[in-house]
């Protein structure tokens, strides 16, 4: 028994930690904040869709690998809805969630809104025992199964604030710890899914000629996993090209780039890598997100009546 738990615990650490995979941050964020905080749904934009294919650390047996794809947009005034879908596979670890997201955007003030969101999520986790290898292949916990598998229910909920360029938001996507079926000492962590947080902020500040520059701050907690934050800087063109840099905690540097055709087709491709263990046992790590948005078109300002000068006097 001894035997067939540390087998699954090299096999899942040495890809990535199992509960990080939980819930997977990608940098698709970058350049779509749903993908971040459902509290963006429908915020400034009518529609918006993007998928994501991230290959992490390739080279490696068992590396994640993960697929996403997500929409959102308006409904009515103030109100967005929104959904995803991440599968997630790493070494013998298979994670699957679906996610719905309600937003309401209250305005403050002038330029100050605030949004809330709340984001029920269906989640299945599995490992499977397929290739696995033990010295016993009669141990009760294996035979006769091809794996352990559990789903569960849970629900998040955000906030955000919004000030002209600047976006302040923090997220719950997991409130409640699940107990897991196989609760014991060996396996209370493994399949079940545990409360996280995150705080994010951007900010764009703009230059002349069409340039301007972005700024990303995200700092995220997963319960029992150290904490880590991402610092990025991109400079950006009409909104249609940009160049940027990540730093994630942890020595991992990322490089992204990517274009908008006509404003609304989006590509966007960042490579990442590390700067110390990782070091010539990986090729790094690829994301490409592909994605259409649609922004709400500015209200024209309301041009003034002029006067009439009264000439009575």
């Amino acid at each position: 028994m001894k035997i067939l738990y540390s087998t699954m615990l090299i096999l899942i650490v040495s890809c990535i930690p199992v509960r990080a995979q939980q819930f997977q941050i990608l940098d698709q964020y970058l350049v779509n904040p749903f993908a971040l905080s459902p509290s963006f749904a429908g915020k400034d934009v009518i529609i918006r869709s993007l998928v994501t294919h991230r290959s992490e650390w390739t080279g490696l047996s068992g590396h994640p690998v993960v697929g996403n794809l997500n929409i959102d947009g308006t409904i009515v005034r103030n109100m967005g809805l929104g959904a995803s879908l991440v599968l997630n596979k790493a070494g013998i670890y298979r994670n699957f969630c679906f996610s719905l997201a309600y937003a309401y955007h209250l305005k403050l003030a002038t330029d100050h809104y605030l949004s809330f969101v709340i984001n029920p999520a269906i989640y299945q986790n599995s490992i499977d025992f397929t290739d696995l290898l033990v010295s016993d292949p009669d141990d009760p916990m294996i035979k006769g199964r091809d794996g352990m598998s559990e789903t569960y229910l849970n629900v998040g909920f955000g906030l955000l604030y919004n000030w002209k360029n600047l976006n302040v938001s923090v997220s719950f996507p997991i409130l409640f710890n699940n107990r897991s079926f196989y609760y014991n000492d060996d396996y209370q962590h493994l399949l079940t899914m545990e409360r996280n947080w995150l705080v994010y902020m951007g900010y764009i500040q703009p230059l002349p000629s069409d340039f301007s520059l972005k700024f990303d701050v995200l700092f995220r907690y997963n319960q029992f996993n150290p904490w880590t934050i991402d610092l990025s800087f991109a400079g950006r063109y009409q909104d249609s090209y940009w160049l940027g840099i990540l730093y994630r905690k942890g020595n991992i540097i990322g490089i992204t780039a990517g274009i908008a055709i006509i404003h609304s087709i989006l590509i966007q491709y960042t490579y990442e890598f590390s700067g110390t263990a990782m070091m010539g046992k990986s090729s790094g790590t690829h994301e490409i997100s592909l994605g259409y948005i649609l922004k709400g078109k500015s209200k024209p300002k309301k041009e003034e009546t002029p006067q009439l000068k009264d000439y009575t006097h």
